[in-house]
């Protein structure tokens, strides 16, 4: 395999967001749990494990994250990533407090914490870039609906007006800008042909990743490359307080530096119970 570990997290970043962004809007009091695992096949290989979990309660939302190589990933480049988040729920609005990313690779670490005050991100949280045309870039798409990644697992995966994936969302994650643009393309079944946990009806939707501000968004620029667009497929799991449907990510693809890749989530559960059976039976 051509491409580094870190290679690959770097370009499989808006899939991973689109992983583990996915369930809609809920009561603040209802106490919904989710937990999903995911796994990552680049070029025939299983190279990252995923893992997410989220709770909803009267206080608000707690979300963690967690990226590990896998597998021969491992041995060339032992990489891991922790994310976790909290925030405020007003009906169906959701509000970033507090996020922090950990990342860690031949024992040196690197660590983001934002925070949020009325919806506003603190300046002096910010990690200052070592270019000033780069930083002065970022502090101008830090847009007031700028969110982590986190949080916007609940500004993703409503259905405004019947319809999935009708959205774009600004996301920071303490050193890059960018934006996930979604769009609907068809109501599909995913039969026992799919790997993993869940069989059963999805939406198939196209994600695309837009590089804002950031040194990956310079060099994104400066190569005059192409957004790179990914499939997402998300599976209804239920409604909300509002009447709509949520939803959760099941599947993902698309094509890294040449390379064909495939995440699937091997494992949900909803509250402590197997994601497949509450759809595969109420769906």
């Amino acid at each position: 395999m051509n491409l580094t570990v870190p290679r690959i997290i770097a370009l499989l970043a808006p899939v991973l967001s689109a992983l583990v962004i996915g369930s809609g809007s809920a009561r603040a009091d209802s106490g919904d749990k989710i937990e999903t695992s995911y796994e990552v096949n680049v070029g025939g290989l299983t190279v990252l494990d995923i893992k997410y979990s989220s709770e909803i309660t009267a206080a608000g939302y707690r979300s963690q994250a967690s990226i590990e190589t896998r597998g021969m990933a491992a041995l060339f480049s032992d990489y891991s990533m922790k994310m976790a988040a909290s925030g405020a729920l007003a009906g169906s609005q959701s509000s970033p407090l507090q996020y922090r990313s950990r990342s860690e690779k031949k024992d040196k670490e690197k660590t983001f914490d934002l925070s949020w005050s009325q919806g506003v991100l603190s300046a002096a949280d910010r990690q200052a870039a070592k270019n000033p045309e780069i930083q002065a870039e970022i502090d101008t798409a830090l847009t007031p609906n700028v969110t982590d990644p986190l949080t916007a697992i609940f500004r993703i995966g409503t259905l405004p007006g019947g319809n999935p994936c009708q959205a774009a969302h600004r996301i920071f994650d303490g050193k890059e800008v960018f934006e996930l643009r979604f769009s609907f393309k068809r109501e599909a079944v995913l039969d026992d042909n799919f790997p993993g946990a869940y069989h059963g009806k999805a939406y198939e939707c196209r994600a695309t990743y837009v590089p804002v501000a950031g040194r990956y968004a310079a060099k994104f620029r400066k190569r005059n490359e192409e957004p790179p667009t990914y499939n997402v497929w998300l599976a209804p799991i239920g409604g909300d307080a509002s009447g709509g449907l949520r939803l959760v990510p099941v599947r993902a693809t698309g094509r890294l530096d040449g390379l064909k890749f495939e995440a699937y989530a091997s494992r949900v559960k909803i509250d402590g119970r197997a994601f497949k059976k509450i759809s595969a039976t109420e769906n």
